[in-house]
């Protein structure tokens, strides 16, 4: 039976500065989703990379005195370097100077110029260079007669020139339909609500799709223009989705597996660049007759004292001391298993100490090292499962291994790792309750039911083991090692024999309190 397939791409992020957590936070969710569906028996695909093109790029790398490919060469390395230090393994890594995404994009714009969706005209407005994004007046924020980015702050520039456009006004109609009758297409309702009050209902205005004010991108040559034309940033950044998988490539086998004849495609990204993702891209690809993705998952701001975090407030945290002083598997628990998708968070390292010696140290770690310990004492050729002699309280635990991995499950299905994760450690609390209540350090004389208690626990603490095992795969499956446990799946979470007569030995212990 052919598996399902799962596409799943973080934004290609754009490397105009330094790294920081909501680079970090975007690809673990990403990552933790691609783990989960590989989990279930999909085929899964994860895709990430960066956005290279665009003026401030060549501004960046002006002030570095680097030519734009080598500054984006370096700035590719600093991602990679990222992701290697997070131990996040990607399939993809998609990059717009690549010359198959600059050969087929250009493929692209000819696509949508002969069927009548882009024309030329003059293009006179307000722009970031900062967000690499064109403004009305109505949407910027006018102090001292001046006009600044609504989100960044970024004081905005009068542009005056030739342009192609898009038209996005004649989707309009189109998008506002399929907002309303594809439901699920975003998992934030009030970010679906928000396109729509401030954009759709209101009727899209046409987008300009390239710019003559600078070189530094896909170059149009072919179509005789008095100045060269380059194409601008989204048409360019969101085709990579396709472009990386081998779209209008000779060799497209992943792009007909994963995305055309796709079970879910699915893009994760932060709110901020949901209209680009949700009203643009779509257009796009129903202008060409594309599939569109099956799912934009889009998690909101990571907050500090200062607000918002961002490169112009100057309040990013930088990941990698993270990773170095708590570990990476630890930083990926800590972001999926805290960050609620549809709110703001808010980030403090005494909030991240907190969460990782609760949850890892005093809940799950002590769980796992003091049943082995009483196995060990009493048992020194372990447990083995004793269906006659359960009591209520053993069976409610077995039965809540089921229950709490449907409703695991249940949460990934709707990309809530925050829930899932916490329901794993909800089940891990409420073993080390079932502890306190049966005493087993006074059942020492009654080994027939300290061996119905101490299976018990182990059933639990694999269960356990198994959800957390999509965010940290390396721990855990320590932890199956040193649970003499060789079969991996969820077929054995109800496999209730299968620590009969296992030797268990934690070697180490995992999750140290942090002092």
């Amino acid at each position: 039976m052919q598996k399902k397939t799962f596409y799943i791409t973080t934004p290609i992020y754009y490397p105009s500065g330094n790294l920081h957590i909501g680079h970090l936070l975007t690809t673990t969710l990403a990552w933790v989703y691609s783990n989960y569906k590989k989990q279930q028996g999909y085929e899964t695909l994860f895709s990430t990379g960066i956005d290279e093109h665009g003026q401030k790029i060549q501004k960046k790398a002006i002030e570095s005195n680097l030519d734009p490919q080598t500054y984006v060469d370096n700035q590719a390395e600093k991602f990679k370097d990222l992701w290697k230090l997070l131990d996040i393994k990607y399939d993809v890594f998609s990059r717009t100077t690549n010359k198959h995404h600059e050969k087929a994009v250009a493929l692209v714009f000819d696509k949508m110029l002969k069927k009548g969706y882009i024309y030329k005209a003059k293009y006179e407005g307000w722009y970031s260079i900062s967000d690499e994004e064109f403004l009305t007046p109505s949407q910027a924020v006018v102090k001292d007669n001046k006009f600044y980015h609504p989100v960044s702050g970024q004081e905005l520039q009068h542009v005056e020139e030739e342009s192609y456009f898009f038209n996005m006004s004649k989707f309009t109609p189109w998008i506002k339909q399929y907002f309303e009758t594809s439901g699920d297409f975003l998992t934030n309702r009030s970010t679906e609500k928000e396109l729509l009050n401030n954009f759709i209902d209101k009727g899209l205005d046409d987008l300009s799709v390239t710019r003559v004010s600078f070189d530094w991108g896909i170059k149009l040559n072919q179509y005789n223009d008095e100045r060269l034309h380059v194409i601008y940033v989204w048409l360019d950044a969101l085709f990579s989705y396709l472009t990386g998988i081998g779209y209008l490539n000779d060799n497209d086998d992943q792009y007909n597996k994963f995305w055309l004849n796709g079970d879910e495609r699915v893009h994760v990204l932060a709110r901020e660049i949901s209209r680009f993702h949700a009203i643009y891209w779509p257009i796009f690809l129903h202008s060409l007759d594309l599939k569109l993705p099956t799912k934009e998952v889009i998690h909101s701001w990571i907050i500090t004292p200062e607000g918002k975090m961002s490169k112009s407030k100057g309040n990013v945290v930088d990941p990698i001391p993270l990773i170095q002083t708590y570990g990476a598997e630890e930083i990926k628990y800590f972001f999926s298993s805290q960050v609620n998708i549809d709110s703001d968070f808010t980030f403090s390292y005494d909030l991240l100490v907190n969460v990782l010696n609760a949850d890892l140290s005093n809940n799950f770690g002590n769980l796992l090292n003091r049943t082995v310990k009483m196995v060990n004492q009493s048992f020194a050729n372990g447990t083995k499962y004793d269906k006659t002699n359960l009591l209520e309280i053993d069976t409610k635990i077995l039965e809540e291994i089921n229950q709490a991995y449907q409703e695991y499950c249940e949460a990934l299905d709707n990309f809530k790792a925050d829930k899932a994760l916490k329901r794993a450690i909800e089940f891990s609390k409420h073993l080390n309750e079932y502890i306190d209540k049966n005493e087993p350090w006074k059942l020492k004389d009654n080994l027939s039911r300290l061996n119905v208690v101490l299976n018990t626990l182990l059933q639990g603490i694999y269960a356990i083991n198994f959800m957390l095992s999509i965010v940290m795969p390396n721990k855990c499956a320590k932890i199956f090692e040193f649970l003499a446990q060789e079969n991996i799946d969820a077929s054995q979470l109800t496999n209730f024999e299968k620590f009969d007569n296992k030797i268990l030995d934690v070697k180490e212990i995992l999750f140290p309190r942090i002092k």
